[in-house]
């Protein structure tokens, strides 16, 4: 998937991206963390709303 095609792109065409780009970030781990830091912007809602459903599925919840 390119770049341009993601604010396109359904839900089960992002997640396998997102947990890919989640796992590498997280095996990078401060550095990941620091770099994705650097791009997000305070107050972003839709950040906000995103990282609570990463960490509610993080912590073993939504499933189907």
């Amino acid at each position: 998937m390119n770049a341009s095609q993601i604010p396109f792109a359904k839900a089960d065409e992002l997640a396998p991206l997102l947990l890919a780009t989640l796992q590498r970030l997280g095996e990078l781990g401060r550095e990941g963390a620091l770099a994705l830091a650097r791009i997000v912007d305070d107050g972003d809602a839709d950040f906000d709303e995103a990282a609570e459903w990463i960490a509610t599925i993080a912590d073993g919840g939504l499933r189907e």
